[in-house]
């Protein structure tokens, strides 16, 4: 997806959201908001300094907030109180199939803390969010596609997005493992934080090495960019039958490239636009394989 296909106001108002959740006395946080509200509107008004690709200005824009304040990790606490709500959450469940394994990984996407133009997700909510898990509308629905690619994978790639959210996606984990080697599969984490995303310390803390083997993408970075990640992220990527990625983000990231093999499953917040599928609106939920897009797409191989 591209940059200029966002509304500018959703780039804006993570600023105070982000920086009121740094240890930083008062005079510290109204300095470093300035500074980055003249930061971002100097770059939209020249339009100039701005990555046609929104997963990539969105990487570098995020930078310059854990820059400014010296590398703390303002959502280390709302990441654990994520991840022990989910767990109180995830034991009342009754998950009747498969599908219902995917409604809770889904529904575990609203917990994202980098959509504030929609607004923070409120993590009290969560066990009514999760009552009607039955009745989860799914508005494009490729779990048929999904479930023939897993019953033919050799390697499979589990891309995590949010703490919380993970707790959740241990169920679908769980379902793969009766049908892929668990030495086939992969879950991949960022090396260091960014917003409430999950990083490998995070995967390793919570006990994912039982599901598969935990690989860190070498970045921080939104989507997985050629030139931030691991040559051993690329070697994976190269290799995988089925890459499956959870969240906005990859979605976002994965509509610029030609893969055949990935699986999107998200809860849309912000409108995601594309050629393929015209505009995918907030709220929608959806299980999507990239065989919609990938004709649109560049070689990720080649960049």
């Amino acid at each position: 997806m591209k940059t200029k296909d966002r509304d500018i106001n959703s780039f804006i108002v993570i600023i105070d959201s982000f920086i009121d959740l740094a240890n930083l006395n008062i005079q510290e946080k109204e300095i470093i908001k300035k500074e980055l509200r003249t930061y971002i509107t100097v770059r939209f008004n020249k339009n100039k300094w701005v990555h046609p690709e929104i997963t990539k200005f969105c990487t570098d824009w995020y930078r310059e907030f854990y820059r400014l304040v010296e590398g703390i990790d303002p959502y280390k606490d709302l990441k654990e109180k994520s991840n022990d709500k989910a767990k109180e959450i995830v034991g009342l469940l009754k998950l009747k199939n498969f599908k219902t394994c995917l409604a809770a990984g889904i529904l575990g996407n609203q917990i994202d803390y980098g959509a504030c133009l929609i607004g923070n997700y409120d993590l009290e909510k969560m066990e009514k969010d999760f009552e009607n898990i039955e009745n989860c509308q799914i508005h494009i629905d490729d779990t048929s596609i999904l479930q023939e690619k897993i019953s033919k994978a050799k390697k499979v790639l589990f891309l995590a997005d949010n703490n919380g959210e993970i707790i959740f996606d241990r169920l679908l984990l769980k379902k793969i493992g009766n049908i892929v080697c668990k030495e086939n599969i992969y879950i991949f984490g960022k090396e260091t934080p960014m917003l409430n995303d999950v990083t490998v310390a995070d995967l390793k803390e919570l006990g994912f090495d039982k599901y598969g083997h935990i690989v860190s993408t070498g970045s921080n970075c939104l989507g997985l960019h050629y030139e931030d990640v691991s040559d051993e992220c690329k070697k994976h990527l190269k290799e995988a039958d089925l890459i499956i990625a959870k969240g906005q983000a990859y979605l976002e990231f994965f509509t610029e490239y030609n893969f055949s093999n990935v699986i999107n499953i998200l809860m849309v917040k912000y409108p995601i636009i594309n050629p393929a599928f015209g505009i995918l609106p907030s709220g929608y939920n959806v299980i999507m394989s990239s065989e919609r897009y990938a004709q649109f797409g560049k070689n990720y191989f080649d960049s």
